[in-house]
């Protein structure tokens, strides 16, 4: 379906919708409120809605046997969390919340429903989730290829990219868990980061002072995963 585009929409996977296309599912959107921590959902578990983010950011986490895990996806405004519904299959992932804020939710069956009528739709949630694909096997590769300031400088800019500002709350713990590295690892290349004037760092807050020399200093990852993104984001 064609036609004029929307006025502007927060979730910037939904603003690549025309009006028309839009107003088909609207109605069945809900806007909830995620809180700091809350788990989406975790594997296995039947996806009975889906989140289109539009002030908060979600972590997809690869959780072990022992309870340990490491984030291999990061979505905020740009994306969807919950893709593998539009399969049919149950998630695989741990989704949780690392940045409080507001949702569009909508239930799975509508979701599918609206799918399979084709479309820009459609299209639209086939190539969102090639691009979380590329990030997800994008990052498996740095992980275990990539330096860990390399790493966390990729990583502090994918955050970037989803926060509302330059300034957010980021603890060495979480960033240590995020990265699957110590927390020692963590401050000595926050430090870094901090001497070279890329970032600072002061009680868990970051502010981004640079980012050119961030992106300069990232891993070749980075660029990668926002090429795939900006591809098809307005």
């Amino acid at each position: 379906m064609s036609g004029s585009p929307q006025p502007v929409n927060e979730n910037r996977l939904l603003a690549t919708l025309s009006v028309e296309e839009y107003e088909l599912l609207a109605p069945h959107l809900k806007p909830v409120s995620l809180s700091l921590s809350e788990i989406l959902f975790r594997p296995e578990d039947y996806l009975e809605r889906v989140y289109f983010l539009t002030t908060s950011i979600v972590s997809l986490l690869t959780e072990l046997s022992d309870g340990n895990g490491m984030e291999v996806g990061l979505v905020g405004s740009e994306g969807m969390v919950g893709v593998s519904a539009i399969l049919g299959g149950s998630e695989t992932k741990v989704a949780t919340v690392q940045a409080p804020g507001e949702a569009l939710t909508m239930k799975t069956e509508k979701l599918r429903e609206e799918f399979n009528r084709g479309g820009v739709f459609q299209n639209a949630l086939l190539r969102y989730t090639h691009a979380l694909m590329t990030q997800i096997s994008q990052s498996v590769v740095c992980t275990a290829r990539h330096s860990i300031d390399g790493r966390m400088a990729r990583w502090l800019l994918m955050y970037h990219d989803r926060a509302e500002g330059d300034e957010f709350e980021l603890t060495h713990e979480f960033m240590s868990n995020m990265l699957g590295v110590r927390r020692a690892g963590v401050s000595e290349v926050a430090h870094q980061l901090q001497e070279l004037g890329f970032i600072s760092y002061q009680r868990g807050h970051i502010r981004i002072l640079d980012r050119k020399g961030l992106e300069e200093f990232a891993c070749e990852c980075y660029p990668v995963i926002k090429k795939k993104f900006d591809d098809f984001l307005p």
